[in-house]
């Protein structure tokens, strides 16, 4: 591994001492790292200057695209801010969302040193978290990055980001519910007839997509989440809200949010899951959504004009879609308006630490320094002004003349778990007017807090199971959500997946659960 710091004028009883100290202060979980970060010899020290810390190279990975200004912007960022940091380098890695569960995995596996991952409560956390592929940072960060430490505290994200009391993801700081829209294509209903004057129901989705299927020639009419990335069907998301079950987005658990206890069930044996594979199966046979939705590479099918109709987010709805066909319009509608819905956790968009970092100290450290200096954050997140941004009369942050959301070079990234409240700023898409009412929109009677926000126990003694479960719900629950049965009837296709969950361990994996929710609600 490769040597961070020079530390001048430190004996070796006093590196003994310290690393003892943060040995007997740590409170890790059983199964992960214990929370020392590096050794002494090589950790940087808060308050350290230029002279003190060899120059390095941060190594980052997240899903979505990069844009073409980013090596250009994060090089002049490091130059700016090298007497603070010293980060010669933060090599920014960016893999397709249907590609990125694999490719992390595969590195995680492999023990390789990269610093800093994404991940979320609908991406990859769960299954990271029972590899033991996070590194625990509350002795860290009370270091290297003590005012977002202290952040965390006063707005709760340290319980929901917190395996066994240990700290092990750093979240973004922002409200915000996943209660799923359905997207479709104004221009081409206007243009074909489509009915779209009810979107309420999954039956009014139904009708919806049938009548469009068979007006709306050459394309998809369907696309329902798989190609993106999402762990499982848009159309269970839809019925989360019809059912008020709660999207716990964990291991495929989840219970009544109307219950007055959080009594967990496997969703495979839900009829809301019952119901999700129900309709995708029919609209699988009737080509309503592709063959391939499985294997699809194309995580915009939408916006690249190939896909009648999605679901996704109320925020994107008011913030605007940005289409790569010409003379593309979109419209939405909110299926069961009124039902309940859970509040995202603060795990929604999240980074994490690699548990082999080679500089978890330093990646901490441009953490906290974008959380104390203002100037540092808005160029780290939206560039240079004049080059990838400028300011209208009402100080939003807009795309530099020739460019807009589809030409952005910088503006616009997928920055999402580094996003403070404190200095986040309207930008693009992203106008004032469209954040106002999104937070009009959580307003609403029937969006709740989960009692299970934050629920994320040490599962050690029973990380083979989980596995095992994860694995089989890669390999047969998404078929199923896909629409998949391999010639068998619903019914039947679904208690041979329920029958391999429980020869899986599935009981053992329920009567921990449980227990742990027990605990974690009468806190």
């Amino acid at each position: 591994m490769k040597k961070k710091t020079i530390l001048h004028k430190l004996t070796a009883a006093l590196l003994t001492g310290t690393l003892l100290l943060s040995l007997l202060t740590g409170c890790g979980a059983p199964s992960a790292p214990s929370d020392t970060g590096n050794s002494p010899e090589t950790a940087a020290q808060p308050g350290s200057t230029a002279s003190d810390l060899e120059p390095v190279t941060l190594k980052l990975w997240s899903c979505s695209d990069k844009y073409a200004a980013q090596d250009e912007i994060l090089a002049k960022f490091c130059e700016k801010y090298k007497d603070q940091l010293n980060i010669e380098k933060i090599e920014y890695n960016f893999v397709s969302f249907g590609d990125y569960e694999d490719k992390m995995t595969s590195l995680v596996a492999g023990g390789d040193n990269f610093d800093g991952f994404f991940v979320a409560d609908w991406m990859l956390y769960s299954k990271m978290a029972n590899k033991g592929a996070f590194l625990p940072l509350d002795s860290l960060m009370q270091q290297y990055a003590p005012t977002l430490y202290k952040a965390y505290q006063d707005n709760g994200s340290l319980t929901a980001c917190s395996i066994d009391g240990q700290l092990v993801a750093l979240p973004w700081v922002q409200q915000k519910s996943s209660k799923p829209v359905v997207f479709y294509r104004k221009d081409l209903a206007e243009k074909y007839g489509v009915n779209v004057s009810s979107l309420e129901t999954i039956e009014d989705l139904d009708a919806f997509l049938t009548e469009a299927h068979e007006k709306v020639p050459d394309i998809i009419t369907f696309e329902s989440g798989f190609p993106r990335g999402n762990t499982y069907s848009d159309v269970l998301a839809i019925l989360n809200a019809k059912y008020e079950m709660d999207a716990l987005n964990y291991h495929m658990l989840t219970f009544d949010l109307n219950s007055d206890k959080a009594s967990l069930s496997p969703i495979e044996q839900t009829d809301m899951f019952k119901e999700a594979v129900t309709w995708m199966k029919k609209w699988y046979e009737e080509g309503i959504v592709s063959k391939n939705e499985l294997s699809e590479t194309d995580t915009k099918m939408f916006e690249n004009g190939k896909t009648f109709a999605k679901v996704g987010l109320m925020g994107d709805a008011l913030q605007g879609i940005v289409f790569n066909v010409n003379d593309a319009e979109y419209g939405f509608a909110e299926p069961y308006p009124d039902g309940k819905f859970r509040m995202d956790s603060p795990l929604n968009n999240a980074f994490a630490i690699n548990k082999n970092a080679a500089n978890p100290e330093r990646l901490l450290m441009l953490l906290e320094l974008l959380n104390t200096d203002e100037e540092a954050y808005d160029m780290f997140m939206y560039g240079i002004e004049g080059e990838t941004y400028v300011k209208d009369e009402n100080g939003a942050l807009q795309y530099p003349e020739g460019q807009d959301a589809s030409t952005s070079v910088y503006l616009g990234w997928f920055n999402w778990p580094f996003v403070r409240e404190q200095f986040n700023k309207p930008s693009g898409r992203i106008t004032q007017e469209a954040l106002d009412a999104e937070q009009e929109w959580l307003k609403k009677d029937n969006f709740v807090v989960s009692p299970l926000t934050g629920f994320n126990p040490d599962t050690s003694t029973i990380k083979t199971e989980l596995a095992q479960r994860d694995q089989l719900y890669d390999e047969q629950g998404k078929l199923l959500l896909a629409g998949i049965t391999s010639g068998d009837d619903v019914d039947t296709a679904i208690q041979k997946y329920i029958d391999s969950q429980k020869a899986a361990g599935l009981d053992k994996i329920m009567n921990f659960m449980q227990e742990e929710a027990d605990k974690y609600t009468t806190k």
